[in-house]
């Protein structure tokens, strides 16, 4: 585990509302083979039992304990832990997942490596893309302090090197590299000012030669960026920042708006993609190639965890990430 990361970028990620980091399929919760494999591991619970998530972010998968605690009439304590500064209680507000949040205790700026949590009482420590960020050695060591001997679960679900989903944050990265390399938001703030200038002189942008010359500057690098996103899978980080950016000339979302505040749009579309690109280039760094899955078996083992599966995980035909179950 290389556990390089960046916590402020998370809490902006979260500050956002997202339930879980994916914006299509699991915008609302995991569902289908992630939540059953999740219920899977809750079956072997007491009906009191006391779970921890780990990197929990804005609580996704100890949102599906407590909608399943619920639904099963249980009892569960759920505590959710993260390093970043989350506050899910605010964020998920409105949202159809709300409904569960009191059966949640949040913990935030909280290490894996540190819990705070007693010694020997949980039944269940889980993590869903969270647990690769931490310290392996020191993580372990935690787990196996807190966790009820005998009888003591941990499961994960781990980013792998070769998963669909790194691929993906790969393209991601590449994609926002592309958009700040295009130099389309240069051109559209030179326009912006242009036409700025020529509103206050009350002269007919149409035709002025400065004005027309940058309007086809910038669809020819609208067309170059249209282009480059055709080689991706999922263009979306790179479409989102050129609807973002082209926004500041649509009626609808910037009539009226002053210049200054144009300019604004701008800077909070190319800050928004850096912090995506930053939090794809961390879940890049973080992800555990097989050697590193064969270590933090070893440390598990060592520490006298029974390791019952460590597998490739498959979500829809895809190497989705890599799955892990121990028992005290």
């Amino acid at each position: 585990m290389k556990g390089r990361w960046s916590p402020a970028q998370w809490t902006r990620c979260w500050e956002t509302g997202t339930v879980t980091t994916f914006h299509g399929r699991f915008a609302n919760n995991y569902d289908g083979v992630v939540r059953r494999h999740w219920h899977g591991i809750f079956d072997r619970l007491p009906s009191d039992a006391r779970i921890v998530d780990l990197a929990t972010g804005n609580g996704a998968v100890a949102l599906l304990a407590a909608r399943y605690s619920h639904r099963r009439q249980r009892d569960f304590e759920i505590t959710a832990i993260d390093f970043a500064d989350i506050d899910p209680e605010r964020q998920l507000a409105g949202k159809a997942v709300a409904r569960y949040l009191p059966r949640i205790r949040f913990l935030g700026r909280t290490r894996i490596e540190q819990t705070t949590l007693p010694d020997g009482t949980l039944d269940l420590a889980m993590s869903q893309f969270g647990f690769e960020y931490a310290q392996a050695n020191e993580a372990v060591a935690e787990v196996d302090r807190i966790l009820k001997r005998p009888g003591g679960l941990f499961a994960a679900m781990i980013h792998h090197a070769d998963s669909a989903i790194v691929r993906q944050a790969k393209d991601g990265i590449e994609q926002a590299a592309l958009c700040e390399q295009s130099g389309l938001q240069p051109l559209i703030r030179k326009l912006h000012k242009r036409l700025h200038k020529l509103k206050k002189r009350s002269r007919d942008a149409t035709k002025d030669d400065r004005a027309i010359a940058l309007r086809t500057e910038i669809n020819k690098c609208l067309a170059q960026l249209n282009r480059e996103s055709a080689r991706f899978p999922d263009p979306g980080p790179m479409t989102w920042w050129v609807r973002q950016s082209m926004s500041t000339f649509d009626p609808s979302a910037a009539a009226g708006v002053s210049f200054d505040r144009k300019r604004e749009m701008l800077e909070a579309a190319a800050a928004e993609t850096e912090a995506y690109r930053q939090r794809m280039l961390d879940l890049v760094s973080c992800a555990l190639a097989d050697t590193e899955i064969d270590s933090l078996v070893s440390s598990l083992a060592n520490a006298g965890f029974s390791v019952e599966q460590s597998q490739p995980f498959e979500f829809e035909g895809t190497h989705f990430c890599h799955a892990l179950l121990a028992s005290r």
